[in-house]
């Protein structure tokens, strides 16, 4: 019986100590919990959620990409307009959900955080469970990216690649396929807020990696999911925007 016992005690040992190697589960209670549902605010009063990333500081981008930027400034001036409420339903490619003004649900486990937002797109999946990126060669690529996250104290440190490449990032910056993202989520005001610094590098687009930090309130208990409707019969919804060229 007592090496039976002995048995056990060993095994579980040896399963904790692998578990921890892997780093495929972190202590409950040793880590901040994010969940819950955050939502930026017009923090200047101006009644417009963009003055926020107006404030945010140029990204240093190549010349071939401030020349794309400015041509698409100019279709737009000519009356090419980009709507959330097309006839064709677009989805949204990350970063977008976090500069937009409807909220973003968190949902938070050991080995794995859910950001569920409400605008079109996709939850994103941040694994903790210390699996790490494809092969660069090989990974596919979605509208979220493919994001693994660790803890460092009581920040939440993601690293994203994977990118399908078009989106765009506050301060004029672009996102490409060989884009790699670094955020750092991390509580602030009593966790009544947070915040999340963006570090995006790519040498194909940036000169230098480009940080900025946006800040996000906690919503009041009881806050649910209110789904952005899009339809692609919606004749209103349609008539949004220019018709793309045929090809």
């Amino acid at each position: 019986m007592r090496k039976l016992k002995r048995d056990i005690v060993a095994a579980a040992i040896a399963l904790l100590a692998s578990g921890a190697a892997l780093g495929q589960s972190t202590p409950k209670g040793s880590v901040p919990d994010l969940s819950g549902f955050w939502e930026r605010k017009d923090d200047l009063g101006s009644g417009s959620f963009g003055g926020t990333l107006e404030r945010i500081s140029k990204a240093a981008i190549k010349p071939e990409i401030m020349a794309a930027n400015r041509e698409a400034a100019a279709r737009q001036s000519r009356g090419e307009v980009v709507s959330l409420g097309s006839k064709w339903c677009l989805t949204n490619q990350y970063p977008f959900f976090m500069q937009h003004s409807a909220a973003w649900d968190i949902v938070q486990t050991d080995s794995e955080i859910v950001q569920v937002p409400e605008v079109h797109t996709f939850p994103r999946h941040i694994y903790l469970d210390g699996r790490q990126h494809p092969d660069p060669a090989h990974v596919e690529s979605s509208v979220n990216g493919h994001a693994v996250g660790h803890w460092e104290g009581d920040t939440l440190v993601v690293d994203s690649i994977g990118f399908p490449g078009g989106a765009g990032a506050p301060g004029g910056g672009r996102v490409g396929p060989k884009t790699h993202l670094v955020e750092r989520f991390r509580l602030l005001d009593g966790g009544k807020m947070l915040s999340v610094t963006f570090t995006w590098e790519d040498p194909a687009i940036y000169l230098k990696p480009h940080t900025y930090e946006l800040t996000y309130h906690k919503s009041d208990p009881g806050t649910y999911a209110f789904e952005e409707y899009c339809h692609a019969d919606d004749p209103v919804q349609g008539g949004s925007v220019v018709e793309p060229p045929q090809k």
